[in-house]
């Protein structure tokens, strides 16, 4: 019987069992780092689907069903849990900076810097859409790549929670049509 080619290894030439330790020193500290990671990008996905609910409920402007027949009752129906509602004090004085292909808008926090707030716009005359979301504290937002030549309406959201928001009035731009190419 011959010795190990290399000290340290079996006869075979591989290290002995149990040479390496099974989980590298520190991997459980990276493992909570991806949870608590996963756990935040679950609850900013939450909080930005229920601004997509909250812009399309704005951007429906069909007629409410009317009730329907039945025995009538003393207190009002409850909303449904998961419908968001219109709640808190709405983001104020609001103003639109028009400079051709960027605009920049700019309202009045009502919360002292406490909310986030969804900014939606679009095409003058069409449903207005999530263009994005702004953190606490901000009250601006600039949008660029718009064309010149087309008018665009936008509105502010502030987000008292995942189902209470309240909307600003509209705002848009008004650029005639003295633009338009011949």
């Amino acid at each position: 019987m011959s010795a190990p080619p290399h000290p340290g290894h079996t006869s075979d030439g591989y290290p002995p069992s149990g040479a390496y330790p099974q989980q590298p020193a520190g991997s459980r500290g990276r493992t909570a780092t991806v949870i608590a990671g996963a756990a935040a990008a679950v609850a900013v996905l939450a909080v930005v689907g229920a601004v997509l609910v909250v812009v399309d409920v704005l951007g429906d402007k069909s007629e409410p069903a009317p009730p329907a027949a039945g025995p009538s009752t003393t207190s009002p129906a409850a909303p449904p849990s998961a419908a968001p509602t219109v709640d808190g004090a709405p983001p104020t004085d609001l103003r639109l900076r028009d400079d051709s292909s960027t605009i920049t808008i700019s309202w009045r926090d009502p919360s002292g810097g406490a909310v986030p707030f969804v900014v939606a716009g679009g095409r003058s005359g069409q449903k207005l859409g999530a263009m994005a979301t702004i953190d606490p504290g901000q009250s601006s937002y600039t949008i660029n790549g718009l064309n010149p030549r087309v008018d665009y309406c936008f509105t502010i959201l502030a987000v008292y929670s995942t189902n209470t928001y309240a909307t600003s009035g509209q705002v848009c731009t008004n650029r005639g049509t003295s633009a338009a190419p011949r």
